[in-house]
């Protein structure tokens, strides 16, 4: 019998390129779209997280007589940790005076921690779009788990009776404020009233004077800053100053994404019903010492930088009142 011999030709070169050069034009189609697959897909991660933190503090008002929960926490003799970045959790941080016997107890009263039992989960608490940001040298109590707070409370509203808020569906209640960090062990509200050093009393947003001590005139709240965190901090979650923005949930629970960080350097800025920022680089870093938000001293949004500027002021776009 004769046995036909089968021919085993192999690719040529030329071949080969064609199919690799096919192979390159369909993946420098396809990966920009499955970018924005992913892009896409983080935000709707976010905004759930921030929608479920919405209904979460919702649920704590309605079991504390429609009171907003504490901003931040205050220390055994009454005074107020308004601008300072509390542990996450309570007995994270080694150090520092927070692992005192009885402060990890106060710290508990700040909204990472009060708000936990209606949450249930920790990762509701940032996007996935952040990266890790650190104090340096910060030490951590062994055993104990640092949470990764990437949202923060809009701390003009702390102990601010939800009935009182002038529009449930403008006003933040929580942001991604940290912008594109999510800190490690910490967690803050921002902006935050200016309660006074020292004050010990009822710190609580007041339209037509201070909100704590009230030998304290002029701006009434302060931008907390958050550099120094060990990565490139810039106020946009996603995107960047052409399209950059961040998630909100308001005191109703409805959550949105929204452009932010238009106003860049200079100062000025004629949007402030819709941007909280009057004044950061192209690089969505903040100028000088820290980020400017615009203020105002009544509860409207139409001003710009430079009018008005006398009296009690609050930043606009986080007032309680705010009509717009």
């Amino acid at each position: 019998m004769k046995l036909t011999q089968i021919s085993r030709r192999g690719f040529t070169l030329i071949e080969l390129l064609v199919v690799i050069a096919i192979i390159a034009i369909l993946a420098a189609i396809l990966f920009p779209v499955f970018a924005q697959a992913k892009n896409a897909a983080k935000k709707t991660q976010a905004l759930s997280n921030i929608k479920q933190m919405g209904t979460a503090a919702n649920i704590y008002m309605a079991d504390h007589d429609d009171v907003i929960s504490h901003a931040w926490s205050r220390r055994g003799d009454g005074t107020h940790r308004n601008t300072t970045a509390h542990p996450a959790p309570q007995n994270v941080i080694v150090g520092g005076g927070w692992d005192v016997a009885g402060v990890p107890e106060t710290v508990a009263q700040a909204w990472h921690i009060s708000l936990q039992p209606y949450m249930k989960n920790v990762q509701l608490m940032q996007s996935p779009s952040q990266q890790r940001g650190t104090i340096a040298g910060e030490t951590f109590t062994p055993g104990v788990t640092p949470w990764e707070v990437g949202m923060t409370m809009n701390g003009l509203l702390h102990t601010y009776s939800g009935t009182a808020v002038s529009a449930v569906s403008t006003v933040p209640l929580f942001w991604t404020g940290t912008g594109n960090v999510k800190r490690y062990g910490r967690a803050s509200s921002n902006p935050t009233l200016n309660c006074g050093t020292g004050w010990a009393g009822e710190c609580r947003f007041n339209p037509s004077g201070a909100p704590g001590d009230p030998a304290i005139t002029g701006l009434m709240t302060n931008t907390y800053s958050f550099r120094g965190l060990g990565v490139g901090f810039r106020v946009w979650t996603f995107g960047d100053q052409n399209a950059g923005g961040q998630m909100f949930v308001r005191v109703d629970s409805s959550a949105k994404y929204q452009r932010v960080g238009i106003g860049i350097d200079p100062i000025t800025n004629t949007a402030a019903h819709q941007d909280p920022y009057a004044r950061i680089t192209d690089g969505g870093e903040g100028m000088g010492s820290g980020f400017t938000f615009y203020a105002t001293n009544d509860n409207l949004c139409d001003q710009i930088s430079g009018t008005n500027t006398t009296g009690n002021r609050y930043h606009c776009f986080f007032r309680p009142d705010r009509d717009n």
